[in-house]
């Protein structure tokens, strides 16, 4: 396989390669774990996992999820696979996580009245 002729010259730093290089052998790893141990911004890392990620040199091995319960943080597992897909909610889902939130709302009112 031929590699693609980059359009832009790109420095890296030798050392930052080798520890994701490193990281990445001893398991999956998020791009804000990539960014902590390394020193390099969470953007730069994000970019550069979807850089690996698009050459097939990673792929997503899982994902985590936000305070919303949202799958929004890709952990990378070096290596290729198939990338596992996002939970996405149903409408039912939605709706009861709405409504249960909407009662704990009312609950705190009702707590905060009373107290």
């Amino acid at each position: 396989m031929a590699l693609k002729p980059l359009n832009k010259y790109r420095k890296v730093s030798y050392v930052v390669l080798a520890q994701t290089i490193k990281l990445m052998l001893d398991g999956p790893i998020t791009a804000h774990e990539l960014s902590e141990h390394t020193g390099i911004h969470v953007v730069t890392a994000q970019e550069w996992m979807r850089s690996l990620h698009k050459e097939g040199v990673v792929h997503i091995n899982g994902w985590l999820p936000d305070a919303l319960g949202r799958d929004v943080t890709a952990v990378y597992k070096m290596g290729k696979g198939k990338d596992k897909p996002r939970h996405k909610f149903t409408a039912a889902e939605r709706q009861a996580r709405h409504r249960a939130k909407k009662r704990q709302l009312e609950l705190h009112q009702v707590l905060a009245l009373a107290a």
